[in-house]
């Protein structure tokens, strides 16, 4: 992915997040406006580390002197890791939306705590 590329698509995403917390509270705007930022460049980063892993695959084939062997593609340990950043991060900035509005995340956690807090 070009630069220019990826600087357009930070742009585009920027565009929808600032939409979507448009109506947050002033006193938590800076906060939020930090996560918007980390979520934008992790989402770039990450359909950047798709592309890698679809082009080469998640099993690459690696050469040490003689021996020969596969190993885990390294983009796909980056992506990995950025996932749940990345993940952790829209979580982060579901709850600043308005009651109700939050992205709902159905987890075994999630799904006790529904269960027993009736």
């Amino acid at each position: 992915m070009k630069k220019s590329e990826k600087k357009e698509l930070k742009e585009e995403k920027l565009k929808v997040f600032n939409k979507i917390f448009e109506n947050v509270k002033e006193s938590k705007k800076a906060l939020v406006q930090g996560l918007i930022e980390q979520a934008c460049f992790m989402y770039v980063e990450l359909k950047e580390l798709n592309e890698i892993i679809e082009k080469k695959g998640v099993i690459e084939k690696f050469k040490q002197g003689k021996q020969q062997f596969l190993r885990e593609q390294p983009a796909v340990k980056t992506y990995n890791a950025m996932i749940k950043n990345y993940t952790v991060t829209i979580k982060q900035l579901s709850e600043f939306l308005p009651p109700g509005n939050a992205i709902p995340i159905d987890d075994d956690f999630t799904k006790y705590k529904k269960k027993y807090n009736k």
